[in-house]
């Protein structure tokens, strides 16, 4: 997956790491991270965390010492039969710069390294087109998930 950046913009250091392997502090970090956007901002009371976490694989951003993207890959059998992108966070002050792009192309390259069956995602629906720029392609919807449309969608395999 490709994507286009601006060579000025500053590089991302990208880590994954299962959920068994993060420390206290970082999976705080990430929590922060979430709340900040899906809480705060998106004023969206959910279960965060919930018990899909530890099952999960989970992706950090950094931009020196401050992150700044986070999401979370559940494997195939835990939400669908394909494996799920979720918890998709870039800050509001990066937002605009293609961050998401970056970000989402990181998962889709390891969602597809691992697997081939597709990655299915839920959506919200603000981000439908977003999503579909990606190969991302509606399956259902819209519905309402904690209060806000989403859209199921699907990445079909390799």
């Amino acid at each position: 997956l490709s994507y286009s950046s601006d060579a000025s913009m500053e590089h991302i250091k990208w880590r994954w790491r299962h959920f068994d392997t993060m420390s206290a502090a970082a999976w705080h970090e990430v929590l922060a991270l979430r709340s900040q956007v899906f809480v705060v901002e998106q004023e969206c009371a959910y279960q965060d965390p919930d018990p899909k976490d530890p099952l999960c694989w989970h992706l950090t951003g950094h931009l020196g010492d401050e992150l700044v993207a986070v999401m979370r890959v559940v494997p195939p059998g835990v939400s669908y039969d394909e494996c799920s992108i979720g918890r998709v966070v870039v800050p509001t002050s990066l937002r605009g710069q293609k961050r998401g792009v970056q970000l989402m192309a990181v998962g889709i390259n390891f969602c597809e390294s691992r697997w081939n069956n597709g990655i299915r995602i839920s959506g919200q629906a603000y981000l439908k087109g977003f999503y579909e720029a990606l190969g991302f392609e509606t399956v259902q919807g819209p519905y309402m998930e904690d209060d806000i449309p989403h859209f199921e969608m699907l990445k079909p395999g390799p």
